[in-house]
């Protein structure tokens, strides 16, 4: 015990006030800034790294974090707080109140990397002002995990009194000796919540003992609480934590929503209608319903207010769409999600019940596209690559259906046919269970038509898709009869395309998109006439340009799920080591790019309403102006050697077009085909364009067009296949010397994409460049190096010893991670020398958007209407 006028360095002690977990603590003053401050003096010295993270808790900076001012050999300085230790029970109002104080600094903290660990009632003063929580990120460092088996466990089973009171909200995993998280603080606040609310402790026991296996084995007692309340706090208790809350403001808002209108305060016999759809809007951020809410919820009452909730993406990801890539969708009974996310060395296809449950990735859909559930909502459907594949998400991994080249949306039926939209083509239907699809639709050339896609199913034996023409007068929104595909009505006017939805109030809706913003209108499937006006829904809405698909989802319930972000891209230059190292224009919906052979221009794709059109950035001058521009979609675009001629993929179907650089002139036909072409890349000796045909047969093949130096198609040329197989090859670039002898490429054989180099102009067997997965590979100095991106979006290189006929490839190392968002078309360019990138960097303001739920949009309308 310290006497008073003590001094630790220049803090005077001027009184006890009582003994913690880490030794005894003293009111004291700082005696060079003339305050009161709290000393807490450990038993023993500070390790260097206890000093280290201390310094970290003292970054924080939160109204409700007692603040940490300064650290010494063996003692803490901390600010004074003047207050009691939190009790309950209290009134529901009020422990709401001081849980949301609480969360939100456990958010705070959180989000710099820092857990609580110790989280009791002793640790959580009330002031005057609020709650104040201390010992934060410090209680690690109290004593060792408690080992299963361990002679620490062993004392704490036979130990009386002393320990019970940090083991009571001790988290499963910190009991056994796991490393604790976020969750572990939220399974505490669990605890915490739980004394609030009825002066009682979750776990009770006569040793520490029974307090353990109460923690590791049982159920607290009952709450006296409505049900939403309840479940939270049960979600917060439980033992495994991926069923828990995953962060802390998730938790908060169920508990904002868990009395909203008075849900968790009233009586069970006194709460009203609304009833359903509060708990819709709890289910959505997390509380375990079960099948009573989602069943009661779907009945829609005559009254009712609308809910907006928001879903982050998995930690360390981003929400992703893109060209063959991204997408959102919602199961029918409106109980789950299924979205596309990258990042964190976890990309694919993701399903998230919207029932507290934690988001799931499934194995083996990496790359995945345009997700969509089965009518019985049990298994999901999504394209990979040039496959068409299900998951049963009861388990299994996925099964192909079918093959579908360059596919555009699809949706299941209830009588077990997938339909679905291809590139240049019409609708295909195959079974469910699989098989070979058949067109559905053709396209109408005397419409100019260049594309239906988009499906979706309507009742009585009907569908609608969206159709794209060269004339945007033919433009829109279709309905057909699968008994008469060929005999249909327009419904509508729009570029993208448009999802039915019966409201749950009698009546049914369109949604579609105009001007950026969500509008409903209600349509009658009978007559096939849209009625009174279309009122707003959600704005901004993001759609995913000349795809002319939003990214929004809806189910039959009344839920609706968007995405406001686009894929937004910086072009940005980085050295080998990730540096960046400056910006090039301005941010937009870039796609594919290249840079010209002296590296002063880029040309790149840009997305628009309802096209896709090729522009050119001065690279000095940061500025850019269009190349093209007419409806569908001009892509792919590649430089002659000389830099005076651009061939670029447009048209239904996609074929060759050439036109000077320098922009004047028409465009001109380089080549002529039924199937889509693509340009990939021009020989240095102007001698060869390769490209890619998509087949239904073949998928992607590669193949060759005879060229002049010039940039023109040669003399009675005639292009022939180079790398054609049943599998779907891509990304093809050719070796950099001045007659090309090798060409890098990516294929799907192995049923993830891989990076592959065969020999030019004859193949004679690919030799693997990539481990693990691979995609956009590019050539670096000479033959000697070749870059390309890993599946966890990092930007990879490989060493070369390139022989007459052989390839040797050393082990590939990482240069950095791409600071971008998987849209489906290569994220860099390199310089010739391979010494620095050009990157389509995602900005900060375009990263890591969340989603958003509207829970009862159909209220929105009647809103509109008062």
């Amino acid at each position: 015990m310290l006497s008073i006028g003590t001094r630790l360095g220049p803090y005077e002690i001027i009184a006890p006030i009582g003994a913690g977990g880490m030794g005894e603590v003293y009111k004291a003053k700082d005696t060079r800034l003339n305050r009161t401050v709290a000393v807490k003096v450990s038993t023993a010295q500070f390790s260097e790294r206890f000093e280290r993270e201390a310094r970290a808790v003292a970054a924080l900076n939160h109204p409700n974090i007692c603040t940490l001012h300064d650290v010494g050999p063996n003692y803490l300085v901390m600010e004074y707080i003047v207050g009691a230790p939190l009790k309950g029970p209290l009134p529901v109002g009020k422990a709401v109140e001081y849980a949301g104080q609480i969360l939100d600094a456990l958010d705070a903290a959180h989000r710099k990397g820092i857990t609580h660990r110790d989280l009791k009632p002793d640790n959580i003063i009330v002031t005057k002002q609020g709650i104040k929580l201390l010992d934060f990120g410090l209680a690690k460092h109290q004593a060792a995990p408690l080992a299963e088996g361990g002679a620490t466990l062993a004392q704490a089973l036979t130990s009386e009194g002393q320990i019970v009171g940090t083991l009571q909200y001790m988290s499963p995993e910190q009991l056994q000796g796991q490393e604790a998280d976020a969750r572990s603080d939220l399974f505490s606040f669990g605890c915490v919540l739980y004394e609030m609310l009825t002066g009682k402790r979750a776990f009770e026991g006569k040793s520490a003992a029974s307090v353990i296996a109460a923690i590791l084995e049982r159920e607290p007692a009952p709450l006296d609480v409505a049900p939403p309340l309840d479940r939270i706090i049960r979600t917060c208790l439980a033992k495994d934590p991926d069923r828990r809350f995953q962060n802390a403001l998730d938790l908060k808002l169920a508990l904002q929503w868990s009395t909203s209108s008075g849900a968790a305060v009233q009586p069970l016999q006194a709460r009203s209608r609304a009833w359903p759809w509060i708990a819709a809007a709890i289910l959505v951020v997390g509380v375990l319903l079960g099948g009573w809410g989602v069943s009661r919820f779907r009945q829609l009452p005559a009254e009712t207010r609308s809910y907006r909730l928001q879903i982050e993406p998995p930690e360390g990801s981003r929400f992703t769409f893109g060209n063959n890539i991204g997408g959102l969708a919602l199961s029918p009974d409106g109980r789950s999600a299924a979205y596309v996310a990258s990042g964190a060395g976890k990309s694919g296809l993701w399903t998230r019940p919207l029932d507290g449950e934690s988001a799931r990735l499934i194995a083996g859909t990496d790359g995945a596209a345009y997700p969509f559930w089965s009518p019985d909502s049990k298994s999901v459907a999504f394209f990979v690559g040039s496959k068409l594949l299900r998951v049963d998400l009861a388990g299994g991994a996925p099964s192909s259906i079918c093959d579908v080249s360059l596919p555009r949306g699809g949706v299941w039926s209830v009588d077990g046919r997938i339909l679905f939209g291809a590139v240049a083509r019409g609708l295909f239907q195959v079974p469910a269970s699989g098989g070979t699809a058949v067109p559905l639709t053709t396209l109408d050339a005397s419409r100019h038509e260049i594309i239906h896609r988009w499906p979706q199913v309507l009742p009585s034996g009907r569908f609608l898709y969206s159709v794209q023409s060269e004339k945007p007068e033919n433009t829109g929104i279709y309905v057909a009869s699968f008994s008469k595909p060929g005999e249909r009505v327009r419904l509508l006017a729009t570029d993208t395309n448009a999802l039915y939805a019966p409201g749950g109030d009698g009546r049914s809706y369109l949604l579609w998109l105009r001007d950026g913003t969500l509008v409903a209108q209600e349509f009658d499937t009978g007559t096939l006439k849209l009625e009174r006006e279309p009122h707003p829904v959600a704005d901004p809405v993001a759609r995913m340009g000349v795809l002319g698909q939003m990214n929004v989802a809806v189910s039959a319930g009344g839920l609706l799920l968007y995405s406001a972000s686009n894929n937004l891209g910086q072009f940005t230059w980085f050295d080998r080591t990730g540096k960046p190292l400056g910006v090039v224009g301005e941010p937009g919906e870039y796609g594919v790019f290249r840079q010209s052979p002296g590296g002063r221009r880029v040309v790149a794709t840009r997305d628009r309403p309802g096209s896709t059109d090729l522009w050119l950035l001065d690279v000095e001058r940061s500025v850019a102006g269009p190349f093209t521009s007419h409806p569908g979609a001009s892509n792919y675009p590649i430089w002659s050697p000389d830099g005076r001629t651009i061939v670029f993929s447009t048209g239904a179907p996609r074929n060759l077009f050439r036109k000077e650089s320098s922009g004047a002139g028409n465009e001109e036909r380089f080549s002529r085909s039924p199937n889509n072409q693509f340009a990939l890349d021009w020989s240095r000796d102007g001698l060869w364009v390769l490209y890619s045909v998509s087949t239904p047969d073949t998928q992607g093949d590669l193949w060759v067009f005879p060229a002049t130096p010039e940039g023109k198609p040669a003399p009675d040329a005639t292009p022939r296949p180079y790398l054609r197989t049943t599998a779907n090859e891509r990304s093809g670039r050719f070796s950099p010397e001045d007659a090309p002898h090798w060409v890098a490429y990516q294929s799907f054989e192995t049923g993830r994409w891989e990076v592959y180099i065969q020999a030019f102009p004859e193949p004679r067997g690919p030799t693997q460049i990539s481990t693990g997965g691979g995609q956009y590979p590019q050539w670096g100095a000479g033959a000697r190096e070749l870059f390309y991106v890993s599946l966890d979006n990092k930007l990879m290189i490989v060493n070369l010893k390139m022989g007459a006929d052989t390839v040797e490839p050393s082990t590939p190392r990482e240069l950095f991670p791409l600071p971008v968002v998987d849209t489906g078309y290569s994220p860099y360019d390199t310089t010739l020398d391979g010494q620095r990138f050009l990157l389509r960097a995602t900005p900060e303001r375009g990263a890591s958007q969340p989603l958003t739920v509207i829970v009862n949009w159909p209220a929105l309308l009647k809103e509109g209407k008062k």
